[in-house]
């Protein structure tokens, strides 16, 4: 794996890294950026009918205009997946959340990539 600076705010930390959502190890799949402190959060969602367990629970998030970290998978949308989506979305801000000792809501998922597979 290769390593590439970015140029991050002062507070903020990030990460990517393969996670097993793409089958090629060489690929990463999973992104993790992280305020050390309470941001300031806003969300800009799609307007389709149709959208993804991510986008669900974020904009449920959202409106409490803080959060600590955003994480984002890449290969699996997680939608069209149902109460399964949510519930594997809700899992991963769990999780997050409870690596930064943090509250889940003050975490935020973003997924993209192939349509109706559970994650």
């Amino acid at each position: 794996m290769s390593q590439v600076p970015v140029p991050l705010p002062v507070g903020f930390l990030a990460a990517g890294l393969h996670c097993g959502v793409k089958k090629d190890p060489s690929l990463f799949d999973l992104a993790l950026f992280v305020s050390q402190s309470p941001a300031a959060a806003a969300g800009v969602f799609t307007t389709n009918l149709v959208h993804g367990a991510p986008v669900k629970v974020s904009r449920r998030r959202v409106p409490r205009a803080s959060a600590r970290a955003v994480v984002i998978n890449s290969g699996n949308s997680n939608a069209c997946t149902g109460d399964q989506g949510i519930a594997d979305a809700e899992w991963m801000t769990a999780e997050v959340a409870r690596q930064l000792q943090c509250a889940a809501e003050d975490v935020l998922v973003c997924s993209t990539g192939v349509i109706g597979r559970f994650l």
